[in-house]
């Protein structure tokens, strides 16, 4: 029973997770899964955060849901502390997740379904972009081809190590 509870801690974990990714990345909160996320998750962080702004209060509420998901699974095993770093780095590590495989997703939807208008997809195309359009400002265009997605996926891997090693090196 601590497990199911554990694993649905976790997933509310993920989806204030997605909910942050939204307000940092300023997606269109007219799409209705947007504000789906935002009409019932935001009230639930805004409350028990209600000093921090609405995006601190997505990831502060999302570690919270991640440290009780690691404390119910393993507290016999681990200290408090070493559990809340772990939390840390999960949720940064999620983000980060979530990042990265919505820039993949952006390209397979450029050669599947290019302009579609399903609200998922537009989703995944604005997430990218909100990833992608800094590195377009500073690469220019190479003749048809887009070279960002791959330096936009290096420089995401490359910031998602350099945090968790960072955090690592505090324990």
């Amino acid at each position: 029973m601590i497990s199911v509870g554990a694993l649905i801690l976790g997933f509310a974990s993920y989806a204030f997770m997605v909910l942050s990714v939204f307000r940092l990345l300023r997606v269109n909160y007219f799409n209705p899964i947007v504000k789906l996320f935002a009409t019932y998750l935001e009230p639930i962080s805004k409350t028990l955060f209600f000093f921090l702004p609405p995006l601190f209060a997505a990831i502060a509420f999302s570690l919270v849901l991640k440290f009780s998901s690691f404390y119910l699974a393993y507290s016999s095993g681990y200290e408090t502390l070493t559990l809340f770093y772990i939390s840390v780095i999960d949720v940064i590590n999620s983000a980060f997740r979530i990042l990265f495989y919505s820039v993949i997703g952006s390209v397979v939807l450029s050669w599947v379904a290019p302009g579609n208008n399903h609200p998922l997809l537009q989703i995944i195309e604005e997430v990218s972009a909100g990833v992608l359009d800094p590195i377009r400002r500073f690469m220019p265009p190479m003749g048809g081809l887009d070279f960002t997605p791959i330096i936009g996926l290096l420089i995401l891997n490359l910031i998602n190590t350099s945090f968790i090693q960072i955090i690592r090196s505090l324990l």
